[in-house]
Protein backbone atom coordinates (compact mmCIF):
# COMPACT_ATOMS: atom_id res chain seq x y z
CA UNK A 1 0.00 0.00 0.00
CA UNK A 2 1.39 3.38 -1.21
CA UNK A 3 0.99 6.42 0.33
CA UNK A 4 2.14 10.02 -1.12
CA UNK A 5 5.21 12.07 -0.22
CA UNK A 6 6.10 15.74 -0.82
CA UNK A 7 10.38 16.23 -0.83
CA UNK A 8 11.22 20.59 -1.13
CA UNK A 9 12.96 23.40 -0.05
CA UNK A 10 11.47 27.28 -0.14
CA UNK A 11 12.68 27.20 -4.02
CA UNK A 12 11.78 23.72 -5.61
CA UNK A 13 9.73 20.69 -5.14
CA UNK A 14 11.88 17.53 -6.00
CA UNK A 15 9.85 14.42 -5.45
CA UNK A 16 5.75 14.70 -5.38
CA UNK A 17 4.18 11.25 -5.63
CA UNK A 18 3.47 7.63 -4.05
CA UNK A 19 5.81 5.69 -2.16
CA UNK A 20 5.67 2.31 -0.66
CA UNK A 21 8.28 3.18 2.23
CA UNK A 22 10.81 6.15 3.27
CA UNK A 23 13.92 5.86 5.56
CA UNK A 24 14.49 9.80 6.81
CA UNK A 25 18.03 10.74 8.61
CA UNK A 26 15.96 11.90 11.98
CA UNK A 27 17.87 13.45 14.86
CA UNK A 28 18.18 10.31 16.96
CA UNK A 29 18.74 8.31 13.66
CA UNK A 30 17.48 6.91 10.58
CA UNK A 31 13.52 6.10 11.06
CA UNK A 32 11.28 4.69 8.62
CA UNK A 33 7.51 5.53 7.44
CA UNK A 34 4.79 3.16 5.65
CA UNK A 35 1.73 3.69 4.59
CA UNK A 36 -0.73 4.43 7.55
CA UNK A 37 1.78 5.15 10.20
CA UNK A 38 1.38 6.98 13.24
CA UNK A 39 0.74 10.73 12.77
CA UNK A 40 4.23 12.75 13.95
CA UNK A 41 6.45 15.67 13.27
CA UNK A 42 10.11 15.52 13.05
CA UNK A 43 13.31 17.05 12.90
CA UNK A 44 15.32 15.88 10.22
CA UNK A 45 19.40 15.72 10.13
CA UNK A 46 21.92 15.97 7.13
CA UNK A 47 21.68 12.19 5.57
CA UNK A 48 20.51 10.25 3.21
CA UNK A 49 16.97 10.23 2.30
CA UNK A 50 15.34 6.87 0.42
CA UNK A 51 11.94 6.64 -1.34
CA UNK A 52 11.16 3.45 -2.77
CA UNK A 53 8.13 3.67 -5.50
CA UNK A 54 6.62 1.55 -8.00
CA UNK A 55 10.02 2.58 -10.22
CA UNK A 56 12.51 1.25 -7.40
CA UNK A 57 15.28 3.40 -5.22
CA UNK A 58 15.33 6.83 -5.05
CA UNK A 59 17.86 8.74 -3.21
CA UNK A 60 18.67 11.85 -1.86
CA UNK A 61 20.61 14.04 -0.36
CA UNK A 62 18.93 16.23 2.48
CA UNK A 63 20.18 18.97 4.79
CA UNK A 64 18.37 20.25 8.08
CA UNK A 65 14.31 20.04 7.51
CA UNK A 66 11.35 18.78 8.89
CA UNK A 67 9.09 15.87 8.30
CA UNK A 68 4.89 15.80 8.84
CA UNK A 69 3.66 12.22 8.68
CA UNK A 70 -0.23 12.05 8.35
CA UNK A 71 -0.93 8.50 7.65
CA UNK A 72 -1.71 8.99 3.83
CA UNK A 73 0.93 12.26 3.38
CA UNK A 74 4.62 12.97 4.21
CA UNK A 75 5.41 16.19 3.64
CA UNK A 76 9.35 16.97 3.96
CA UNK A 77 10.81 20.29 3.91
CA UNK A 78 14.16 20.79 3.79
CA UNK A 79 16.94 23.56 3.39
CA UNK A 80 18.53 21.95 0.62
CA UNK A 81 18.62 18.67 -1.28
CA UNK A 82 20.23 16.87 -4.05
CA UNK A 83 19.38 13.91 -5.92
CA UNK A 84 21.60 10.86 -6.04
CA UNK A 85 21.49 8.41 -9.32
CA UNK A 86 22.97 5.78 -6.65
CA UNK A 87 24.63 5.11 -3.14
CA UNK A 88 27.27 5.73 -4.27
CA UNK A 89 26.56 9.15 -5.43
CA UNK A 90 24.73 10.00 -2.83
CA UNK A 91 27.90 9.05 -0.06
CA UNK A 92 29.81 11.60 -2.52
CA UNK A 93 27.29 14.56 -2.37
CA UNK A 94 26.90 14.17 1.74
CA UNK A 95 30.69 14.35 2.10
CA UNK A 96 31.15 17.11 0.03
CA UNK A 97 27.93 18.92 2.08
CA UNK A 98 29.10 18.02 5.60
CA UNK A 99 32.45 19.69 4.65
CA UNK A 100 30.77 22.96 3.40
CA UNK A 101 29.65 22.78 6.59
CA UNK A 102 32.33 22.32 8.76
CA UNK A 103 34.10 24.59 6.28
CA UNK A 104 31.65 27.48 7.27
CA UNK A 105 31.32 26.90 10.95
CA UNK A 106 35.23 26.96 11.64
CA UNK A 107 34.89 30.17 9.16
CA UNK A 108 38.16 28.88 7.28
Amino acid sequence: MSFRVTLSTPDKTYYDGDAEDLMVPGLSGYFGVLSRHAPMISAIQTGILTVHDADGEKLFVVDAGVAEVTGTLVTLLMDEVRPAADAATAGEQLDELLAAREKSVSGV
